[in-house]
């Protein structure tokens, strides 16, 4: 591969990318009332699959499918997809998901409610869907005209190492308040993706043993049929003499 050839491969490349995410931003404004949760876009020879995550695919299908088409419509001229092919799924528990727990906290702070109170909400309803821990951080003006943070933490969250990757999802959303703008940072670590600690293969020894021990009746039973031939034999000279 060329230099040429290399350079245009990498700024195709970032060239998709900002494109998914200015797709991904779009998706949230649009599908904010159905409790967006993420997509998944993917590159087909038939065109670009989207499937769409979401806690009420409902409002997105629309009734007799009008909501997906506008929105495929929509996908198509804004963003110049070929053929585009929108997949709705429902998310099985949304408390684990920290995209949809983050816009939760932004709803319910622009309604009036305390930043405190909802983050304490959100994570009793995180830690109750079974994970394994949850770190919520809300930035801002909060109390006053300097910003500062605040994080509210339950459970275990891994912080470094290759188990962060693994176990830890996290996501983020904003709110506008009249106070400024408030950042939400959503931590969630799962028990499913945890890997085990310890595991037991079994030993070459044992299959041995046991290969031994399946063998030993067969021995036993032959030793014993030998002994009473010999036993007879033994008392059939004894009559003859």
């Amino acid at each position: 591969m060329s230099g040429y050839e290399e350079q245009y491969a990498i700024k195709s490349v970032m060239k998709r990318q900002i494109r998914n995410s200015e797709l991904d931003e779009f998706l949230t404004k649009q599908l904010a009332d159905a409790g967006y949760g993420g997509a998944d876009i993917q590159r087909t020879p038939l065109g670009t699959r989207i499937t769409v995550y979401v806690t009420r695919p409902g409002l997105v299908i629309g009734r007799g499918g009008v909501g997906i088409k506008a929105l495929t419509e929509k996908v198509e001229h804004q963003f110049g997809l070929a053929s585009p092919q929108i997949s709705v799924m429902e998310v099985e528990i949304p408390e684990l998901n920290p995209r949809i727990m983050a816009g939760r906290i932004a709803h319910t702070v622009s309604r009036g409610t305390a930043f405190r109170r909802a983050a304490l909400w959100a994570m009793n309803s995180i830690m109750n869907a079974g994970a394994m821990g949850v770190e919520i951080k809300i930035a801002g003006k909060l109390r006053s005209e300097r910003s500062h943070f605040e994080k509210y933490r339950a459970g275990v969250i891994p912080k470094s190492g290759f188990t962060v990757e693994r176990v830890v999802r996290q996501a983020t959303a904003d709110v506008l308040l009249k106070m400024g703008l408030y950042g939400i940072n959503v931590k969630i670590s799962l028990k499913d993706a945890f890997p085990p600690e310890v595991q037991f293969l079994e030993p070459v020894k044992d299959q041995q043993a046991e290969q031994t021990t399946e063998n030993a009746p067969e021995q036993t039973t032959e030793q014993q049929v030998e002994a009473k031939e010999a036993s007879n034999d033994e008392q059939a000279k004894g009559e003859d003499a």
